[in-house]
């Protein structure tokens, strides 16, 4: 993705983020929800389960403040926020022909994550297509360091399948680890989208790993979503009837995460999906900054153009609007997460 890298402060100034808020706030705000928490959300519990963090800048400089960077992003919330995280940027593009930066990009979520026990979750990132590297960086990450989840499982960037021979071996051994396998599945399509928004295909090839590998927790990546601007076109109606054709009741086994709450594909969600299957999964990334962006601004949108307030309690609005009972957000905010990575009540 491509971003002019302004700073969350000095964004919401510049003329391109007015024009853009312009043309884009009718159709981000047709479902919008106000900030009902009066923001006062910080004793309510969120868990993130999909952040992207990358300890080097676009510059291609370290960000010698990394962790502290992000630790304002969680501390700045109006929730008790935490974050599974994996790699992001360069550290991914890298594990297309590199087996060794599978470990390097790795040990950059492990140094942020000991660093901040209880608020950061590492998740181990990895390709299959270096199957015997992979299963070896699965075996320090889950083994030494403690991290929660598989993934986010990549198939259109490190070119693999989920059906494939070498991923199956990955999935197997996330089930000895008796960890989730987070997978990429496109949340619209758009005719620039390339590959990444190829929603309704990386969810056929889940489906067949899943009926390889029952036993295995998947987690569906950003299922349940939409893009900025009317063009895109969100995959999440097909997912879920998808999901309904296939199996004569909900699969156990698989986790939703909603990446937009003010998708209109929510209150269905809601609606079919049980409530302790959904996850917060936003696809907050580390791309614009430091300062980074508020937690709550959108997937490859800047803050100063998001079209709600980027805070917890607008994702709760947008909850309680769809028809969400107060223990409902509970789950899908936190409680979710922390049964499915086994964290401590």
């Amino acid at each position: 993705m491509m971003h002019t890298d302004v700073s969350r402060r000095n964004f919401v100034t510049t003329t391109s983020a007015a024009a853009l808020l312009s043309a884009t706030a009718p159709f981000l705000c047709a479902n919008a929800a106000p900030a009902v928490d009066g923001g006062k959300t910080k004793n309510r519990r969120w868990l993130d389960t999909h952040i992207h963090v990358s300890d080097v800048g676009r510059d291609g400089k370290k960000r010698a403040k990394m962790l502290d960077e992000l630790l304002d992003v969680l501390d700045r919330c109006d929730a008790d926020l935490r974050f599974a995280v994996c790699p992001d940027a360069g550290y991914v593009s890298d594990m297309r022909t590199d087996p060794a930066a599978m470990l390097t990009a790795n040990r950059m979520v492990y140094e942020l994550c000991r660093r901040a026990p209880g608020r950061l979750h590492g998740c181990c990132m990895v390709n299959p297509n270096f199957t015997d590297e992979a299963l070896r960086v699965m075996k320090i990450c889950f083994e030494e360091w403690g991290f929660v989840q598989l993934g986010e499982m990549l198939t259109y960037i490190h070119n693999y399948k989920m059906a494939d021979a070498a991923a199956e071996k990955v999935v197997r051994a996330a089930v000895t680890y008796d960890v989730p396998v987070q997978v990429h599945v496109g949340t619209y399509w758009h005719k620039k989208a390339g590959a990444s928004g190829d929603g309704m295909n990386q969810l056929a090839d889940l489906l067949v790993i899943a009926e390889r590998v029952p036993q295995a927790k998947y987690v569906l990546a950003h299922a349940i979503g939409c893009g900025p601007t009317p063009d895109y076109v969100p995959w999440a109606d097909m997912i879920l009837d998808t999901l309904k054709g296939v199996f004569p009741k909900y699969p156990d086994n698989f986790w939703i995460e909603i990446r937009d709450f003010q998708c209109a594909a929510l209150a269905r969600t809601l609606r079919e999906v049980p409530v302790n299957r959904l996850l917060s999964g936003t696809d907050w990334t580390t791309r614009i900054g430091p300062p980074f962006q508020n937690y709550g601004t959108m997937f490859d949108m800047k803050e100063g153009a998001n079209p709600f307030p980027p805070e917890v309690a607008s994702f709760v609005g947008f909850l309680r609007k769809a028809g969400a009972s107060e223990a409902d957000i509970a789950r899908i905010g936190y409680e979710n997460a922390r049964e499915l990575y086994k964290l401590p009540a």
